[in-house]
Order: C-alpha cells, then structure tokens, then sequence
C-alpha cells in the first residue's frame, strides 16, 4: 500500500506495469508504478488539478494500447504518452479545442482505442463524440450534439440476422442521449433521450451479442434502466426499445454480465437482474454501496468503505464466500482492476495491492 495523488481513476496493469492517475496540489499527473513494489517509475504532468466538494482530481482512466498510454484528465487534457518512459508524444485540450463546457463533476469518460481511432465523448456542441488519430491527435471525424456523459464508450460488432454479416457500432451515453454511431464516419444510427438529474449518464453500456441486447443504467431520482434490441442491416444499425424499469439504477459504477444475469447496484444495494426480461432475481445489501468487477464465476465487490466481499456469480441467490477490509475508507468509489491474481483498490488518496491468488 503506498500513498498515491488525489483522484477517482481506475487502474489499467499491463505486463509488470500499472497505469492511473491522481493529483498533487494544483497539478494532475498520469503514474506509471511497478506492479512488485508499487514504486513510481514515472509519472506526467497532465494538466490542472479538477476540485470538487466529492473529491478533487482526475476521474478518466489510463489505456493502453502497444507502446502507448492515452490518458484523459477532469479538465479536459488529453495525452498520448510512451509506455516506457512516459514521453509525451502529443497533447490537446478537448474542451478548448472544440468550445466545450466542462461537465458538473469533470470530465470522467475513459477514452476508446479502435484500430487507429481514439474515440472520446467530448460534448460539445459541434463535435458530441470525436474520432481522434491516435498516432498524432489529428481529427479523422466529429458527430452528434450533445453534453458529454460521465460513461465510457464501447465498440460492439451487432450479429447479422440468419447468420448475416455483422456490423460494426460503437454505442455512446452521453449526457442526454444514448446513440449508436457508424464506426467509419460517425454518421448516427439510432439514438434515444436519456435524460437524468445532472446528466448523470455514468454506467458504461453492455452488449450481449447472441440476443443482440444492449442494456443501459442509470441513477439520481430519475434513473432507470433500459434495454434494446439491436439489428445489423447491410451498412447500418437499427435499435428496438425491449424494456424500462427502476429495478437497477446503477449510480457511479457499472453493472457486469454473466451468464444471461446483469449483476450491480441499484443505488445502495446489490442486485442480480435477469437480462432478458429486467426481472430482479435477488437482493442484497452486501458490503454496502460500491463496485463490482468479475472472475473466474465469481463478483469481487468493493463497499465505498472499503470492504471486500467475493460473491458466487449465482443467479437463483446471494451466496457470499468471504470478506475483508481492502481499505481504510470512506470514499472508495473506484472500481478495483483483477491482474494474475492481484487485486487493486484505491481510493482518494491511497492504492492498495491485494495478493488473492492460492
């Protein structure tokens, strides 16, 4: 356990590297730390610290895609770092290169890596979602008009009817609508209003690609959640509305998928929710508030006070396998990253790595 710079960012471990971000004082910096030690082998300054009564600090988490690290802090500084040395390669502001406003609680969004595209949801009003080149920052394509969400974006490939040929979509909850958008050139193939108190759109969107259901969340006194049914046509992608309900409003953390079942908090505690029909099979108030992540048929669950509890993955109930405090916290909102049998917790101030492998 070491202490670490103030922020909500997640944490991405690739190879004996891991990848966050945190603030110091006036300043947000993107870490690179030895996966053994937790020492800091380099660390970027990345822009002006974000401050806020909930927590100061960045809320984007690091992605790695080969030889590169792509970072986005709660200001809106975007950066294309060398993995090794943490030499920046380019950088840009979102919100001034495209006259956007920053969002209540900061610019949250992990940015997506496809191919040769950097997909980051912007929100401004000329440029909603933006395709960046990832080797150098250029623009290859802008789309939609919206505020940005606090979600990140995902790359789905929707299943062709009768074992057509699927399409390629990239799905975006942004601040007041869900929209699926044409890969190549950002052109919108379906969307709908999702509107929520604040603009609170912070779950990342599931796909699940044999039903071809895409399920969404969200919280605050408005939230809900929906799913729809997707169909690939020749070049484009059309969307059903299959379900709404309040039976799961996910707040600042995403649900997982297993098995048909959508497991996550609605608000304060836990649920399992049958993904087809939205029907609710149990509920549990577990470790209090907080996260999931998944493994090997069971739900690692981190409490916003820092208890741990792992859960079977079981559909029919709530079967809790054990618990233990990972952290001494009152706010440990970040979803915890599972590496070879390694797990990683932090908060706002400290990151804590937790060896649970037997």
């Amino acid at each position: 356990q070491r202490e670490l710079g103030i922020g909500y960012s997640s944490i991405s471990v690739v190879g004996d590297r891991l990848f966050t971000m945190g603030a110091e004082d006036d300043a947000e910096f993107v870490f690179c730390l030895d996966i053994t030690d937790g020492r800091t082998l380099w660390k970027v300054h990345s822009g002006t610290t974000f401050k806020d009564s909930y927590g100061n600090g960045p809320r984007g988490t690091p992605v790695v895609d080969g030889g590169r690290v792509f970072a986005l802090g709660a200001n809106g500084d975007l950066l294309c770092l060398q993995k090794d040395s943490g030499k920046v390669v380019w950088q840009k502001n979102i919100l001034k290169d495209f006259g956007a406003k920053n969002i209540r609680w900061g610019v949250s969004t992990t940015p997506l890596i496809d191919g040769r595209k950097l997909i980051v949801d912007v929100g401004s009003k000329t440029a909603s979602i933006v395709a960046f080149d990832k080797t150098n920052g250029a623009v290859i394509w802008k789309s939609h008009d919206d505020v940005a969400g606090y979600s990140a974006p995902i790359r789905i490939d929707v299943p062709g009817i009768d074992g057509g040929k699927s399409v390629p979509e990239y799905v975006v909850f942004c601040g007041k609508s869900l929209v699926g958008i044409s890969p190549t050139d950002g052109a919108i193939h379906w969307k709908f209003p999702w509107l929520t108190t604040n603009d609170m759109n912070i779950a990342t969107p599931i796909f699940e690609p044999s039903t071809r259901t895409l399920y969404v969340s969200a919280s605050r006194n408005t939230g809900r959640c929906s799913a729809y049914r997707l169909t690939a046509g020749s070049k484009t992608v059309k969307a059903e509305h299959l379900y709404t309900n309040k039976e799961m409003k996910n707040h600042y953390n995403s649900c997982v998928l297993l098995d048909g079942h959508v497991y996550g908090y609605d608000n304060s505690v836990l649920r399992c929710q049958e993904l087809a029909t939205g029907k609710v099979r149990w509920t549990n108030r577990s470790v209090g508030k907080g996260a999931v992540i998944s493994a090997q048929g069971h739900l690692f669950v981190l409490g916003e006070k820092g208890e741990m509890a792992v859960v079977e993955a079981n559909p029919k109930s709530y079967v809790e396998k054990g618990r233990f405090q990972a952290l001494a916290s009152k706010r440990a909102w970040t979803p915890p990253a599972l590496a070879r049998g390694k797990l990683y917790v932090r908060d706002l101030e400290r990151i804590t790595c937790i060896n649970i492998a037997k």
